[in-house]
C-alpha cells in the first residue's frame, strides 16, 4: 500500500514541476545566450554626436520587456533561436518604437554580447544598441556588476543566467 502512496505522491510532483522542466528545453536544441550591458561615458554622453552615453532604460525582446538595464551593468538572458529584434528605449516608453534596435539571427549554442548607449542629437538623445565581439564587451565591463534581479520583468524571469561575473569569452 505505502508503494502506492509514494508512487502517487512522486507522479503528483511530476506533474507540478513539468511547466518548470519544459522550461529548460529549448528547440532545436541549445538556448541563444545575449547579454545586454550599459557601459557608456556620463561625461561625454552630453556632446553633440557622441554616440556611447550611458543608458538608462528598458530592454526588449520583439515587444517582449526582458528588463530595465542601468548603467554599469549587465545582464543575460537565454533565448530561443531563430530571427529576433531586440531594442532598447526610455524607461517612460514600454514598447520597441523610437529605440534603439538590433536585427539578429540567434544561434543556438551561440553567446551574443549588446551594448546599449544614448547618443546625443540636438533635440536630446537617440537610443542605440550595438552586437559586440567578446573581447570589446569584456573591456567595456572591466568594473560592471550584475543587474539587480529586481529589475527583471516577467518576461525576463525565467530566461535569465544567473551570473556573478561577465560572462567569459569562449
Amino acid at each position: 500500500m505505502k508503494s502506492a502512496q509514494y508512487t502517487l505522491v512522486i507522479s503528483c510532483f511530476a506533474v507540478l514541476l513539468m511547466p518548470a522542466l519544459a522550461q529548460q528545453t529549448w528547440p532545436g536544441g541549445a538556448p541563444s545566450q545575449v547579454t545586454f550591458y550599459s557601459s557608456g561615458s556620463f561625461a561625454k554622453g552630453i556632446l553633440p554626436g557622441y554616440k556611447y552615453g550611458k543608458f538608462t532604460g528598458r530592454i526588449m525582446d520583439d515587444y517582449d520587456q526582458l528588463a530595465m538595464l542601468t548603467p554599469g551593468h549587465y545582464v543575460t538572458f537565454n533565448l530561443d533561436p531563430g530571427d529576433h529584434t531586440l531594442s532598447n528605449n526610455s524607461w517612460m516608453i514600454a514598447r520597441p518604437e523610437g529605440g534603439g534596435h538590433v536585427k539578429v539571427n540567434l544561434v543556438g549554442g551561440k553567446h551574443y554580447y549588446i551594448a546599449t548607449f544614448l547618443r546625443s542629437v540636438p533635440i536630446g538623445w537617440d537610443f542605440r544598441m550595438e552586437i559586440r565581439s567578446c573581447e570589446q564587451a569584456q573591456k567595456d565591463n572591466e568594473h560592471a556588476t550584475p543587474l539587480d534581479p529586481k529589475h527583471i520583468k516577467e518576461y525576463g524571469k525565467s530566461r535569465i543566467v544567473p551570473e556573478t561575473t561577465f560572462p567569459p569569452c569562449l
